[in-house]
This record gives C-alpha cells, sequence and structure tokens, in this order.
C-alpha cells in the first residue's frame, strides 16, 4: 500500500519513468505477504515465484493513493444499524484457517455486518500515518469491525524521516486506544520504502535498526505488546540487512502473484500474509486487500487476547 503525500505523486511518476524500482504496498503498495490457507505448509520459494513477486510489488504500486489525500468518491456501502458487540465464542469453526483484510481511509464507509458475515475474521485498519496524517475514518471502521464481531488491530505507516519513533509510536497509541479486550490484535509498524523518492528514508541499516527498536520499546512499555511488523523481502534487505533481530515479532509479510511466499531474511516464518490488493469483499465498495492468518480461527483469538 503505497501512501503519497503531497508532491509524492510527482515524484513517483519521475521515478517510474526513468524506470527506477518504487516498492510500494497497499498502505505504500509493496507486494509480500501472510498467512495459512487450508493446505499451506512450511514456505517454499522457488525463482519463477520470486519473481511473480517482484512483478507483483510494482504492480500494486500502481492503484494506491495517499491516506492524507481525499478518499475517491465512490458508492459507499449501505451502512446497518450496528447491535451490541458480538462475543467470539469458541466453536467448531475455531478449528480453520481464518482470514481477514486491511483498510484506510480510501475505503470509505463500511457495511461491517456484512463483511463478518461473508466470512473474513478480522482486520488492520490504518490509524496514523508519519507524524501528522490521522485517518479521519479511524474510529468509525475499527470500532465497526468488532461491533460486527470479528478481531481488530490498527496499523502505523512509518516515515522514519518524519519525526522520531517514539513520537511515532506514541501518537499512534494515543490514536489507535489499543484495549485488552480480548477482540484486539498487537499494534502493527508498517514498514516500507519511502514513498517519496524509494530508499530507506535517508538512513543505512543500523538507523533504520534502531529507530525500528525505539518504536517497538516504546509499544511494548505501553501495551505489554510486541508490535507486528508489516514488510516484503525487498524492504527487509535493503534497508534492514536482512536483521534477525526482530525475528520473535509476527510478521505481516506482502506478497501478491505468488502461491507461497518468499521469508526475508531475519524470520522464521510469517503470521500473516497480504497475498492481494484487489479482493472482492460484500460491503466493501471497490477493491481490498485480502490476508491469511498462519494459523487456526482459535490461534487468531489467542494471539488477540495476549
Amino acid at each position: 500500500m503505497t501512501w503519497l503525500r503531497g508532491g509524492e505523486e510527482n515524484e513517483r511518476a519521475r521515478l517510474e519513468d526513468g524506470n527506477t524500482r518504487v516498492h510500494p504496498r497497499m498502505r505504500t503498495a509493496q507486494v509480500g505477504a501472510v498467512v495459512a490457507v487450508a493446505g499451506l505448509l512450511g514456505v517454499v520459494a522457488t525463482t519463477a515465484g520470486q519473481n511473480a513477486e517482484e512483478r507483483g510489488v510494482d504492480e500494486a504500486a500502481q492503484s494506491v493513493a495517499a491516506p492524507n489525500q481525499p478518499a475517491p468518491e465512490q458508492a459507499p456501502a449501505p451502512l446497518k444499524a450496528q447491535e451490541q458487540p458480538k462475543q467470539l465464542p469458541a466453536s467448531p469453526e475455531d478449528g480453520g484457517p481464518a482470514k481477514g483484510i486491511d483498510v484506510s481511509n480510501h475505503n470509505g464507509p463500511i457495511d461491517w455486518q456484512q463483511v463478518a458475515d461473508s466470512g473474513q475474521n478480522f482486520t488492520f485498519v490504518l490509524s496514523t500515518d508519519g507524524t501528522d496524517f490521522t485517518n479521519p475514518m479511524y474510529k468509525e471502521q475499527y470500532q465497526g469491525a468488532k461491533d460486527a464481531g470479528m478481531i481488530a488491530g490498527a496499523y502505523h505507516f512509518a516515515r522514519p524521516d518524519d519525526s522520531s519513533a517514539a513520537e511515532q509510536a506514541n501518537r499512534m497509541l494515543e490514536v489507535a486506544d489499543y484495549q485488552k479486550d480480548g477482540q484486539t490484535l498487537p499494534p502493527v509498524l508498517d514498514l516500507e520504502v519511502d514513498p517519496s523518492g524509494g530508499g530507506c528514508y535517508g538512513m543505512n541499516v543500523d538507523q533504520m535498526t534502531q529507530w525500528t527498536t525505539e518504536f517497538n520499546d516504546v509499544v511494548k512499555d505501553k501495551t505489554g505488546k510486541e508490535p507486528i511488523i508489516y514488510a516484503n523481502p525487498s524492504f527487509w534487505e535493503q534497508c534492514m540487512g536482512g536483521t534477525d533481530k526482530f525475528s520473535d515479532q509476527p510478521l505481516w509479510l506482502a506478497a501478491y502473484e505468488v502461491d507461497q511466499p518468499s521469508v526475508p531474511d531475519g524470520f522464521p516464518t510469517w503470521k500473516f500474509w497480504q497475498y492481494t490488493d484487489s479482493g472482492s469483499v460484500p460491503g466493501i465498495s471497490g477493491d481490498t486487500d485480502l490476508n491469511h492468518f498462519q494459523g487456526t480461527l482459535g490461534e487468531l483469538k489467542k494471539l488477540a487476547q495476549g
């Protein structure tokens, strides 16, 4: 998901015209991955899969707008009156694989009951971007998902050149309103290449590692939870040097157009896999990011419970 702010759209166009590779994601549209489909055992990467993954990164970059720009006009999904929040009881379905989506202000109004009824178990919602952007629809989207009985989590799009990691972590937590209610996933640190011009925000590997460590420390100190890290293999190698310093944290991997994602050096496996940015989900107008969780619904609930 590639978020583009202000002059970033022109800069990205310049880079693309010059055949300079940009790795955005859905929020900064980069392509990587996370999750367990029934029958997925292990992670196998072939040369063909890697090539397809690289193509997916570039293709995903073409379709994403910046979170702090107005959402594109679209026919909003009909909203239903919300009932009392549903409980998350154990059921035979807890043994099956869990699946979910991630959204931002660009997804507009969402009928979360339709989303939940379609079989989606969880969602991640953009809370903040860098130092000064807050998703204006965060509370509506985040609470709407919970009211429909889904498990929800917040993600922060990191801009290490904007401000300190501590400042961005504190902003994210202030907006996200993390609760130990058994229905909330750990906060997510969304790490991607600089959407303004590619690269690693003018930082070297040691500086990026230190920035990430500081962000993690603030989140863990205030929530008791290690953040989930969102990244793709290209970013992790280029900007983080394939470090294994964060190997104990859950990895949300972005990887499109592959049967099984390649896990970047530094992680034993992935926990969530974002496998497309062009999914269709009842209750949401337009394309939607789709994700797998590597585990059962019961295991997802345990992650939300801490």
